[in-house]
């Protein structure tokens, strides 16, 4: 288990810093440019907190890799150990005979709850956390999912708390790192549904792709978001049922951040990512070089937010 630190003793700022980090499929690599740079330039982070890809990169950095570190590991990544289909040729057209013989008008509801199984991306989380659930983090961590069946916000957090409350929205502190960051990617359609007590997790972005809420809830002073999401651009090139149900949750957690999560952040760090293709991961490079330079041209208005809150 690793020893908590309070960053406060280490570095004399009276404040609390807090880092909020989206989903984006493959473009959240970005979040490790951003670290990167914040590293860099010693602004600390207190607590942090991310939603589907934004999530993994959280729970390691919670936990104590560096930016280095997570950039090396990306570089040995092979995404095709990753999938494991939950579907086959033979599985649809089983399903297909099911659907024409049943009277039933609705394809999709005899298709199983997801494509990927994702038993082995957890099994590539195990390897990074072993046992560690959210309380045993070097710093605060809140990772997010929502529950099918409440609809409610899920947040898996490290037990630090004021007294906001947040609308529709329960907390879960004894979880492991790698059940909470399965249920966050779980993205509807694309990945099984994460299993967990009563519950039927998917991706954190359906309700909260910022989660600058949560360290609000936390205890964060100033907080800064990095938003990979949709920025409302046209996009043409949409043709695979995947890209469609992507495209879908990208539109409402545009909806929803623009609503909820920027009035909750004093900076938001928007690297430009959107060009990116989200099924290559050879273009993770480019992205963390994104978020390198997304963070840079950000680095005055933080220091200034800094120092208006007391920062020296």
């Amino acid at each position: 288990m690793f020893a908590k630190i309070d960053r406060r003793k280490l570095t004399n700022y009276p404040y609390k810093v807090g880092v909020a980090l989206s989903g984006g499929g493959i473009r959240g690599t970005a979040h490790i440019g951003v670290l990167k740079v914040l590293a860099e330039n010693h602004i600390p982070i207190d607590l942090i907190s991310g939603t589907s890809a934004g999530a993994i990169v959280a729970a390691m950095y919670a936990c104590g890799y560096t930016p280095l570190q997570m950039q090396i590991m990306i570089q040995k990544l092979k995404i095709n150990e990753f999938i494991d289909l939950n579907i086959t040729v033979g599985d649809l057209l089983k399903h297909g005979m099911k659907w024409l013989y049943s009277g039933m008008f609705r394809f999709w509801s005899v298709l199983p709850s997801g494509l990927i199984k994702g038993d082995k991306i957890e099994q590539y989380f195990y390897s990074l956390w072993q046992e560690k659930t959210v309380r045993d983090t070097l710093i605060p961590v809140a990772i997010t999912a929502v529950d099918l069946n409440s609809a409610d916000t899920i947040f898996f957090t490290s037990p630090v708390f004021n007294n906001r409350t947040i609308l529709n929205a329960r907390y879960y502190h004894n979880t492991s790192l790698t059940d909470a960051v399965r249920a966050s990617i779980s993205i509807p359609g694309i990945f099984f549904p994460k299993k967990y007590r009563s519950m039927t997790l998917v991706d954190g972005a359906v309700k909260n792709n910022l989660p600058t809420d949560i360290l609000r809830h936390m205890g964060a002073d100033i907080v800064i978001g990095v938003d990979l999401g949709y920025d409302g651009q046209a996009n043409y090139d949409i043709k695979t049922v995947g890209e469609i149900l992507i495209q879908c949750i990208e539109i409402m957690s545009r909806e929803v951040t623009l609503l909820k999560s920027e009035q909750c952040a004093d900076i938001i760090i928007r690297p430009n990512t959107l060009d990116i293709n989200f099924k290559d991961l050879k273009q993770a490079i480019v992205c963390i070089g994104r978020g390198e330079q997304a963070t840079q041209e950000k680095l005055a208005d933080i220091r200034n937010m800094m120092e208006s809150k007391g920062f020296k």
